[in-house]
């Protein structure tokens, strides 16, 4: 319906809501107007923009911290290790909308309100613990003997996590890079508190902020919605095998 609905005309709409045909036989850039329209005179092209920034980010600095941090829970032995990898978690037993007052309270106090940076801290808290767990598990399952092997080779902890465990790692991680980038990419409640201008937004606040406008027609926000959703689905479709592979890997030891 979404992606009917972006080929029609106000005009089909108002005659018929129901109708899904489209019609093919007209010019091509009639029937991919609401597309047109949406990147010319929405700006939709600088909302993309936007949010492939503030994915992308995401992903690399959760990548930053997660790899180290998962290695040390996976392999090092520190005081309150078995109660931090049992309780990583514990920030999802909180809905969102909890962590948002005061969140919105101290980032409105740093100026972090209408940035990227803020979305950054925001996604990159939200996305680590998980992205922690499902590293550990795939670590634990990489043999310890090539480790000591590497240490005897006087090789430090920071080579072996580079030069070893993330070469090994690559499906755990691309999973987890891909995880992390849908749900930066679809996130909207923190960009709905924290983003009230428009230059900063972010794609599904741009489509909440058009559907809020009583004059902008149906067929624009559902081109708007496809546009959402075509760059995940198609990422998600290429890397489905990357994503299987890197949830199940270090589930069975051996």
């Amino acid at each position: 319906m979404m992606l009917v609905t972006s080929f029609k005309t106000q005009i089909a709409l108002l005659v018929n809501p129901l109708d899904f045909s489209i019609n093919f036989g007209q010019d091509i850039k009639d029937l991919f107007k609401s597309y047109f329209v949406i990147f010319k005179s929405y700006k939709f092209g600088k909302y993309i923009v936007t949010s492939t920034i503030v994915s992308v980010g995401t992903v690399i600095i959760t990548l930053l911290f997660a790899i180290p941090a998962a290695y040390a829970v996976a392999r090092l032995n520190f005081f309150g290790k078995t109660f931090l990898s049992t309780s990583i978690l514990i920030i999802y037993m909180f809905p969102a909308i909890v962590l948002v007052i005061p969140l919105y309270t101290i980032f409105s106090q740093l100026g972090l309100r209408n940035s990227i940076e803020g979305l950054l801290i925001v996604y990159t808290a939200t996305t680590l613990p998980v992205a922690i767990y499902m590293l550990q598990g795939y670590f634990k399952s990489i043999p310890k003997e090539l480790e000591e092997a590497a240490i005897l080779d006087k090789l430090s902890w920071f080579g072996i996590i580079t030069k070893i465990i993330i070469p090994l790692s690559i499906p755990a991680i691309s999973s987890v890079a891909l995880y992390v980038f849908m749900i930066a990419w679809n996130e909207f409640l923190f960009s709905l508190m924290f983003l009230d201008n428009p230059n900063s937004f972010t794609l599904s606040r741009a489509i909440q902020y058009l559907s809020g406008d009583a004059e902008t027609p149906r067929q624009y926000l559902m081109a708007g919605s496809v546009v959402v959703t075509l760059p995940v689905l198609f990422i998600f479709v290429y890397f489905e095998k990357y994503l299987v592979s890197g949830l199940t890997a270090g589930s069975v030891k051996g």
